[in-house]
């Protein structure tokens, strides 16, 4: 994992990707019941952490960039407990919390495939597992990679408003699991130019269904969006609810 390209972007993250209500409206539905203990694995700036703190649910919330981190933190209050917001290793969470202890992960914002290897994807699943109250949730958020390699998609939705322009593109090497993720992020009021690359792991979907699968994570949904949208060979995201098997 990297933190470079994160760190560089940082200041600027709230604009490129300002938080999306639909995200906390569609984890309303994932949680099991008021109160319901989350941990928030690639939290970024925390903003769904902070969603998820008002509205009663109890959130445990980290990223593997300490400047995100850091900004989170600053727009904590002093005296609030939750979100508790730390920097760690996601593929180091069993390690950090304990058994049973969470009734939902959350994974979102294609945080997995910077995880470089199929192995590190699984370290990370079977200690989401870990950590998980029997029947909790886990909620992973990618894009969908089987379609851009099959179709060869180069390009992202250009990201733009009042204060940035983001680029982002894709660059495939032949014979290479990796592919390169080019970005450049324009400040308008400066008309500063940040440029980023880095390695991403495109995971397939029957790839990450298997290694799910071999968790133990069961009766498994999948969604193309975040308003509950059914997943299609085309849809761009890709999101995939697993629940963990009531032992």
């Amino acid at each position: 994992m990297t933190s470079h390209f994160y760190t560089s972007i940082a200041p600027f993250y709230q604009h490129i990707f300002p938080f999306n209500p639909a995200q906390l409206e569609f984890l309303k539905q994932v949680l099991p019941f008021n109160g319901a203990k989350v941990l928030d694995v690639g939290c970024g700036v925390g903003d769904l952490s902070f969603a998820l703190t008002h509205f009663g649910f109890p959130t445990w919330a980290f990223d593997f960039d300490q400047q995100m981190i850091q900004i989170a933190q600053k727009s904590k209050g002093e005296e609030a407990f939750f979100p508790v917001i730390e920097h760690m290793d996601m593929r180091l969470i069993d390690e950090h919390f304990p058994a049973s202890f969470f009734d939902t992960v959350v994974c979102f914002g294609n945080t997995l495939v910077h995880l470089l290897t199929e192995d590190d994807i699984r370290k990370f699943i079977q200690a989401a597992y870990k950590v998980m109250v029997p029947e909790g949730k886990l909620a992973i958020q990618i894009l969908n990679y089987q379609h851009i390699l099959d179709h060869g998609v180069n390009e992202l939705p250009l990201i733009e408003n009042e204060t940035i322009r983001f680029e982002r593109k894709y660059r495939f090497t032949t014979g290479d699991d990796l592919i390169d993720f080019d970005t450049k992020l324009i400040v308008k009021a400066t008309g500063q130019e940040i440029p980023n690359s880095v390695k991403l792991f495109p995971i397939r979907q029957d790839k990450l269904i298997q290694i799910l699968d071999e968790a133990g994570f069961q009766n498994l949904e999948f969604f193309g969006g975040f308003r509950s949208e059914s997943f299609t060979e085309t849809s761009l995201p890709f999101i995939v609810i697993g629940k963990k098997k009531n032992i």
